[in-house]
C-alpha cells in the first residue's frame, strides 16, 4: 500500500490510509534544527526520512534528532542515519545528535555497533 505524505507547518506525516506511520516536526534555532520523530521508521519510510535529513545537512547546522516518541527503526533507516552522519563529516559542517533514544532502539544500535558511530545522548 502506498504511503501518503501530509504537510503541516514545520512538520509532515506519513500514513498508509488507515493509520499514521511517522510524524516529523522541525524546530529551528540560530545554530541547530531539532527534528522530533514519532511513530515508526519502517523500511518504506526510509527515503522520505533520508531525503529530509540530507536536505537539512546541506544547511550546515547541527541536527538534533529527538527520538523520545520513536517506537521502531528499521535497519534501512539506521543505515540512513549513518550515511547522513558520514555526509556531514565529509562536508565538515554540523553534527547529527540523537537524543532521548528509547531503550529498545538503543539495544538495536548496540547490536549493530551503530552506537559507536553515531552521537547518542
Amino acid at each position: 500500500m502506498a504511503l501518503t505524505r501530509t504537510y503541516g507547518q514545520d512538520s509532515w506525516t506519513l500514513s498508509d490510509g488507515h493509520e499514521e506511520i511517522l510524524s516529523v516536526h522541525e524546530t529551528m534555532s540560530e545554530k541547530e534544527v531539532t527534528v522530533t520523530v514519532s511513530g515508526s521508521l519502517r523500511s518504506d519510510t526510509e527515503h522520505y526520512f533520508y531525503d529530509e535529513l540530507v536536505a537539512l545537512s546541506t544547511v550546515g547546522m547541527d541536527i538534533i534528532l529527538d527520538c523520545k516518541d520513536l517506537r521502531y527503526i528499521a535497519n534501512a533507516c539506521q543505515i540512513a542515519l549513518l550515511s547522513v552522519q558520514q555526509r556531514m563529516d565529509q562536508m565538515g559542517r554540523g553534527t547529527l545528535t540523537l537524543r532521548n533514544v528509547p531503550p529498545n532502539i538503543l539495544a538495536d544500535f548496540e547490536k549493530t555497533n551503530l552506537h559507536e558511530l553515531l552521537m547518542i545522548e
